[in-house]
């Protein structure tokens, strides 16, 4: 997965993508194993932009615990109060994002954060401390945009998503794949899948980071993986491989 060129030509990034449960114990060794190594200034940078359509304490409260977290396993954080489009064109804040060793978006809504992000300083921040071995991290929302530009979701309404920027262009994300409310959405997001491109939906609790030869899973639930016809399941120490190396029956 590492050093695999994307269909820009940039290569895919190291990448540590939740399903659910951003700062909590649970995922704290596999945080601290994806920093190790990594570039940057050691700092973890916390971005809650995908909360702030549900307000101001929301918004807060996820920049609050993100730091606190990130202290708690002795890394220096901060968080960044990137609300809209227009804080992330701050100059200010895409440089704290260049440096950082961790670049961690938490929950909220995917189209937001995705319309929010794309073509913008602060996204431009990001993918130059990737291209320098940085850490992209997300959850749920924040680990949706990292899959394809191509539509990925229902056309409208509250769960609509136009598409991911397109670190990982082959993959589609779905995350809060074994609660109830997504069994209830699977079969839109299934159906949706772009041609060419391969699912991979990652329980609660749940993490997959990206190792030389794929994805590596931590966590408490399963990760199932579509791809064409083929669907496998993957749990905690599993290897998903890279998309094209799919082994076939």
């Amino acid at each position: 997965m590492e050093g695999e060129a994307g269909s820009s030509g940039r290569r895919t990034p190291r990448c540590l993508l939740l399903g659910s449960g951003e700062f909590e114990p649970w995922v704290g060794p596999t945080e601290t194993l994806a920093l190790s190594g990594a570039a940057g200034d050691g700092t973890a940078v916390v971005l809650a932009t995908a909360s702030a359509p549900e307000g101001e304490a929301t918004f807060g409260r996820w920049n609050e615990m993100g730091v606190a977290h990130f202290s708690s396993l002795g890394v220096p954080a901060r968080a960044l109060p990137v609300r809209n489009r227009q804080d992330a064109d701050n100059a200010e804040f895409a440089e704290a994002v260049s440096k950082a060793s961790l670049i961690f978006f938490s929950g909220g809504n995917p189209e937001f954060l995705a319309r929010s992000l794309e073509n913008t300083a602060v996204w431009h921040g990001v993918l130059d401390a990737l291209s320098s071995g940085a850490v992209y991290g997300g959850c749920s929302a924040g680990a949706m945009v990292a899959g394809t530009s191509a539509r990925s979701g229902p056309a409208r309404g509250r769960f609509r998503f136009s598409g991911g920027l397109e670190l990982c262009p082959r993959d589609v994300f779905g995350v809060h794949w074994d609660s109830a409310f997504m069994r209830v959405l699977r079969p839109a997001l299934i159906g949706r899948v772009p041609s060419g491109c391969r699912l991979i939906g990652i329980s609660e609790r749940t993490a997959i980071l990206t190792e030389d030869q794929g994805w590596r899973v931590a966590g408490e639930g399963v990760v199932e993986v579509r791809d064409d016809l083929i669907r496998r399941s993957y749990r905690a120490g599993d290897l998903i491989p890279t998309g094209p190396e799919m082994p076939r029956p």
